[in-house]
């Protein structure tokens, strides 16, 4: 790209113009320095007449509650009687002409005694619901009151209000002073410091209580400054200066500062239109300007008189330039000036005599280049492999006869076109179908200096078929290693390539069935089969772009789930079946549906394309299982394909197998949806459960053992204590289910003696029931589990054992070490369990014994469910022996660990005392 042309004259007076430049950027520093320091002067004092003002408003509010706190003191007000009220309230007003009405109301927010004159007192407020009554009640305490709009009459203001406390100190009631907007405004007006100041007041929120731009501020105009940040952080206790800011009443600019008034959450701003501030400022601007701007047309002058001097001999060597281009040999060029123009005017005469010597020689030379070349053009002509030529400029220069053909190119006169013209009229890619960037074409890369060879792009010939090419390139340099061209050879192998694609194809669609079928068996999550059918699909089909959509019938609409390279619209992630796109055609035609080029189909069915990119063959085929549409697969490719019917069959087969993957995945997915949906019912009802269970078997344990009761009401007692405990029992097998529902649990796992666990849960069990329990073991039996889950397991056994015996009956427990194992055994002398229903006994709330059978009672619960889900989580397992003669045996195992180290395991009792019974 060639620099800006500029005249001499223009040069001279951009020359001059920089030499003014500084004296500009000191006017303009010197004029920002000012700018900053007027402006830090105006805000520092807009900050004080703030603080000012701030101070004031604290004392009015003061005084507000000063007269308040008189007023609650008065022993008139504990009467709270409007007749005597109303009358003195209205005298005191008289006297207070800051305060526009002051009432008093008691404790339920009714006005028992107003002293406004201008307006009745009837009929009498409440103020119930209003936010300062119930702050003032609930904290004791005076406030001052957000800004309101006052209600009698209709206007803006604010309330001071002060508890009247009782004899005991609590608030009977409430003194409310009102002071208006405009009687703050007047008071305050005065404290501006310049005519165009503007003063305004605002609470907390950043409402205004009154603004001196706005006399009459009605309360819907109150907010104009609720979004300005800085007002708020005043009210909050931190001064902040603006430098710019809108006024919402005028619109204008404006700066100003925003002071906190002092013990009280409310700001006062101070502030000042910014044109009004800034006038003197920018007048003094306005002079220094007028006067650089004589001296820049004053230097403007000087520089065109000099280039006028100047230009005449610049346009004598130009005239000079221009004839001996057009072969003049007598050009030269006078000049006496006696400077080094003169001299520039003697060099040129010079060069245009060795010009004229030059061309001679290169005349010469041009014939010898002429005869070698048609020596090179022969041997090139021969070569079968297309050969390009490339200046440096990128622009093909010349090829072979077999390069032409490549092309598709009849004569030279069409050969001659730039790299991106090559790029759109021959879509030349990558072999992945990538479009090839202007900077990869293979010429680019030999002029660059770069070797390559066996490199391969995809090219599609004028006829519209693709080839794909090996290219070979290098760069050609001259006698001084400088590159002059770059030389590319190129050879079409797509019949060699296409023989081997196909015999890839098919072992990659054998592998990709097999793949599939795997996922099918193994894969149960929709996301992860989608991933591994695109992964197979796009090798197997060899297609450049894949798009998966769901099917809902009921809805008439397909749903994307899942692409690759396909730069789908938004709109058409979610796709009508009536849709005049491919897709939706095959999904409401349950046929496959091909297009082979859609640049040449008349009327293509896929006119709303899927994506902008430049595809040629589309082939959508719906997914089927039993013939249910289950979705649609669109394949595209950026060369136009024809779908032979071994290709379409194979399509079909892939279609089957993902339909029927997507049902599994979905039947899977309702199967852990109802699981949730049991989890979180057994989970709520244990929770709603266990509050009134645990209420019932309270007080029954309090009338049972604090009050007098008959024998017939201390029977009834009992066997409540006995039904709600047995309840709850269910309740906690309840959590402690939901807590072992298949899922991530939580485990606390520990090394512990399994001996002294049985002992602890024995003790506890001994103290409730009638029956003996007796232990046989030896010795520590260490194991790695959760301690608390394999005590439940222990609990719900000897619970299990003592509800099938009958009272007396002694229950055992063993525990022993069985190869790498501790086996405990839980026996007792039940009916027997009949050995149909044995192997169901592990199952959530079934009950071992038949309804009649002997020892039936009648109570299911989850005690043996859990305790099989608790011992297989630590790795263990569990099972039950029973007969009718020898009653049943409830046994666990798990493994042993060694003991740890560093501590003194030796068993409390002997070997021999643990060997004998012992009751609980």
């Amino acid at each position: 790209m060639s620099r800006p042309r500029l005249h001499i004259h223009a040069k001279l007076l951009m020359a001059f113009s920089i030499i003014l430049l500084p004296v500009l950027i000191l006017l303009i520093a010197g004029f920002l320095s000012d700018l900053q320091r007027t402006r830090q002067t105006i805000l520092v004092s807009q900050s004080m007449t703030a603080r000012s003002v701030a101070v004031q408003v604290s004392e009015v509010f003061d005084s507000a509650i000063g007269l308040g706190w008189a007023i609650a003191q008065d022993p008139m007000l504990r009467t709270l009687d409007p007749q005597v009220l109303d009358p003195h309230l209205k005298k005191m007003v008289t006297h207070s002409p800051l305060y526009d009405s002051i009432g008093v109301y008691d404790a339920n927010g009714v006005n028992r005694g107003w002293g406004d004159p201008s307006q009745p007192a009837t009929p009498r407020l409440n103020i119930r619901d209003r936010r300062y009554f119930q702050q003032v009640m609930a904290a004791n305490v005076p406030i001052i009151s957000e800004v309101l709009e006052l209600k009698r009459p209709t206007r803006t203001g604010l309330v001071a209000c002060i508890p009247i406390r009782g004899p005991q100190g609590t608030p009977i009631g409430v003194v409310n002073i009102m002071i208006r907007s405009e009687q703050l405004a007047y008071r305050f007006v005065d404290a501006r410091l310049q005519q165009d100041q503007m003063i305004f007041l605002a609470d907390s929120q950043g409402r205004l209580a009154f603004h001196t731009g706005s006399s009459h501020l009605p309360y819907r105009q109150s907010d104009a400054l609720m979004e300005l940040g800085a007002l708020r952080e005043a009210a909050s206790g931190i001064g902040r200066q603006l430098d710019r800011f809108t006024n919402p009443f005028i619109g204008d600019e404006h700066m100003g500062a925003f002071a906190p008034v002092p013990r009280y959450p409310w700001a006062v701003g101070v502030s000042i239109p910014r044109d009004v501030a800034l006038a003197p400022l920018f007048s003094e601007l306005r002079v220094k300007l007028l006067a650089f701007t004589g001296i820049l047309l004053l230097n403007a002058l000087l520089a065109f008189v000099l280039a006028r001097f100047y230009a005449r001999p610049v346009h004598q060597l130009r005239a000079a330039a221009q004839a001996l281009e057009r072969g003049d040999r007598d050009a030269t060029v006078r000049i006496h000036t006696g400077d080094e123009m003169e001299d520039l005017g003697n060099a040129f005469n010079a060069m245009a005599t060795e010009v004229i010597r030059r061309e001679e020689e290169v005349n010469a030379l041009h014939k010898e280049a002429e005869r070698q070349a048609l020596e090179l053009a022969a041997i090139i002509a021969s070569v079968p492999d297309g050969i390009f030529l490339a200046g440096r400029d990128g622009r093909l220069v010349g090829t072979n006869p077999s390069g032409l053909r490549l092309l598709g190119l009849k004569s030279y006169s069409e050969f001659e076109r730039s790299l991106p013209e090559y790029l759109q009229r021959y879509d030349i890619r990558h072999p992945d179908g990538r479009p090839l960037e202007a900077k990869e074409m293979p010429v680019l890369r030999a002029l660059s200096g770069e070797t390559f060879t066996d490199a391969e792009i995809r090219l599609r010939s004028l006829d519209g078929k693709q080839r794909l090419l090996s290219v070979n390139g290098a760069p050609v340099r001259d006698a001084s290693g400088q590159i002059i061209l770059g030389e590319v050879v190129i050879r079409d192998i797509t019949a060699r390539k296409q023989a081997e694609d196909d015999l890839a194809r098919l072992l990659d669609q054998e592998l990709a069935l097999a793949r599939i079928g795997q996922a099918l068996v193994s894969e149960v999550e929709l996301e992860r089969i989608a991933q591994v059918f695109i992964e197979q699909c796009l090798h197997s089909l060899g297609v450049d772009a894949l798009g998966l959509w769901l099917a809902e019938p009921e809805r008439q609409e397909l749903t994307l789930i899942a692409s690759h390279r396909l730069g789908v619209r938004e709109q058409l992630h979610h796709l009508p079946f009536d849709a005049p796109v491919l897709t939706a055609h095959a999904a409401l035609t349950k046929h496959i549906q091909t297009v082979e080029d859609t640049q040449s189909e008349e009327e293509c069915p896929a006119s709303c394309m899927l994506t902008e990119e430049p595809f040629r063959g589309i082939a959508a085929l719906p997914l089927l299982s039993q013939d249910r549409l289950v979705g649609v697969m669109t394949c595209c490719t950026y060369a136009p394909r024809r779908f032979s019917s071994r290709e379409l069959e194979f399509y079909s087969t892939v279609g089957r197998l993902f339909a029927v993957a997507i049902e599994k995945a979905r039947l899977f997915q309702q199967v852990r949806e109802a699981l949730r949906l049991r989890e979180e019912f057994m989970s709520a009802a244990a929770h709603e459960l266990k509050t009134p269970v645990t209420t019932i078997q309270t007080w029954a344990e309090m009338l049972l053992h604090h009050e007098d009761s008959t024998p017939r009401q201390k029977k009834g007692l009992t066997a409540i204590m006995r039904n709600t405990r047995r309840i709850a029992r269910l309740v906690e097998h309840l959590f402690t289910a939901v807590r072992m529902a298949p899922g991530p649990r939580t485990q606390e796992h520990e090394t512990f003696d399994l001996l002294e666990l049985i002992r602890e849960r024995v003790e506890n069990l001994a103290r409730t029931t009638e029956n003996p329990i007796s232990i046989e073991a030896s010795g520590p039996l260490f194991v790695q589990a959760d301690r608390q889950f394999i005590g439940d397991v222990v609990t719900h056994l000897l619970e299990n054992a003592v509800r099938y015996s009958f009272p007396g009956q002694a229950i055992e427990i063993k525990a022993r070490r069985q190869d790498e194992e501790v086996v405990v055994s839980v026996h007792d002398q039940d009916p027997g369990i009949p050995p149909e229903r044995q192997p169901h006994v592990f199952e959530p709330l079934y009950e071992p014994l038949p309804p009649g059978a002997q020892g039936y009672t009648g109570v299911v619960g989850l005690g043996l469910h859990l305790s099989r889900q608790m011992i297989e989580a630590q790795g263990g397992r569990i099972w039950v022996a029973s007969s009718p003669e020898a009653g049943s045996t409830f046994s666990f195992s798990l493994p042993l660990v060694p003991a740890p180290s560093g501590r003194d395991f030796s068993p409390s009792r002997s070997d021999e005392d643990l060997a004998r019974p012992s009751t609980g």
